[in-house]
């Protein structure tokens, strides 16, 4: 009976220790070097988009709720938030035309990195996370998910595709923040 109740506080300590997010290098929208481990001690919230995107509902959508969750974060809480866009159009998608797309959407451009670069290190970062994009035609196809990060890089939460809202993500932030 010790021996269990031993190997079960083991287990719930292990479990309550989750692996940070793998450190993605990259190209931020202002043509910078990048690394997603140098966000330690803020939370961060990565999505997977690319800017030409002809979906209204796909990333378009991923990027008015990130700005409306900006906004909300802002309005709710002292801890700070970084957006973390990441392109599944690398070749596309360069620093300038990030850059233009982030302003498009009216995102803080002070909390906010969009990011490129090699297209396996990106490819890579969104398998982590079960996201995978690939050219098909004159676009790319690709599926949704929006990844809550902790202040010490730990995945708190993914939302699959935009079947979630901000005022959703907001509310499940209250939880992580009180604990």
């Amino acid at each position: 009976m010790v021996t269990r109740l031993v190997l079960l506080g083991f287990l719930c300590s292990a479990l309550s220790f989750a692996a940070p997010i793998p450190n993605l290098e990259g190209i931020d929208q202002n043509g910078r070097p990048f690394q997603a481990h140098s966000l330690k001690g803020s939370y961060i919230l990565v999505s997977f988009v690319f800017s030409s995107c002809p979906m209204p509902k796909m990333c378009p959508l991923t990027m008015r709720h990130n700005k409306k969750v900006q906004t909300l974060w802002k309005e709710k809480f002292k801890a700070p938030l970084t957006l973390l866009v990441v392109t599944l159009d690398p070749v596309g998608d360069t620093p300038a035309v990030l850059k233009n797309y982030g302003a498009r959407f009216s995102l803080d451009e002070k909390g906010t990195f969009l990011i490129t670069g090699d297209a396996q290190k990106l490819s890579d970062f969104g398998s982590a996370f079960n996201v995978a994009g690939w050219p098909s035609g004159n676009t790319t196809v690709h599926n949704l998910k929006t990844i809550l990060v902790g202040p010490n890089l730990e995945e708190l939460k993914q939302y699959k595709e935009n079947e979630w809202t901000p005022e959703q993500l907001i509310k499940d932030a209250e939880t992580f923040l009180r604990q």
